[in-house]
């Protein structure tokens, strides 16, 4: 590679992090103030919330928006590259457009590796981590997900205030009937 090549893969990949950064921050403080008021209620310091939810959340979240932070960050640069002129210098020197794709190449398929390495090795474990804590603190107090019976796969539920449920346990949709009617509450 040389130094535009060089020049334009740094680009992208410093912008790639700034935005994964970027929308890191603000997923959190949304997944944050949705989760506040189950955060005070397990009784946990923030060091512990943190160690045992966002860590896994965290690796959740890029590994979902991985694709839109590449996009967003090849769009990004580009218009600032475009906007300074430079990439009209660049194909104005002689460089052929083909060329001038090659580190966008390079880097897209690095970036592809990385992707395909965590989503095969870390956000499993990640993700363990995410619902091993949902499961211990935050889903405890919900009557639905503490009942015995957790095989029911065609059974519907509905909620009716803050504490009240009802249900109707193996629906069929073809001739539109329930088996039991459910009232947790």
């Amino acid at each position: 590679m040389k130094i535009l090549d060089w020049y334009i893969f740094k680009k992208l990949i410093i912008t790639f992090i700034f935005c994964m950064l970027l929308f890191t921050v603000i997923a959190v403080a949304v997944d944050t103030s949705e989760k506040t008021d189950d955060f005070i209620k397990t009784g946990l310091t923030n060091w512990e919330i943190f160690t045992q939810y966002y860590i896994g959340f965290i690796p959740f979240i890029w590994s979902l928006l991985y694709p839109l932070f590449i996009f967003i960050a090849v769009i990004f640069f580009t218009s600032k590259m475009a906007l300074r002129s430079e990439v009209i210098a660049i194909l104005a020197s002689g460089t052929t457009y083909n060329r001038f794709l090659r580190p966008y190449l390079i880097g897209g398929v690095l970036l592809a590796v990385v992707l395909f390495v965590g989503r095969r090795y870390f956000i499993p474990q990640a993700n363990k981590i995410q619902f091993e804590f949902k499961r211990n603190f935050l889903d405890r107090n919900d009557p639905l997900k503490n009942r015995q019976e957790t095989s029911c796969y065609n059974c519907f539920y509905k909620r009716i205030d803050s504490a009240t449920y009802i249900g109707i346990k193996n629906f069929n949709e073809d001739t539109r009937t329930g088996g039991m009617f459910l009232w947790i509450g």
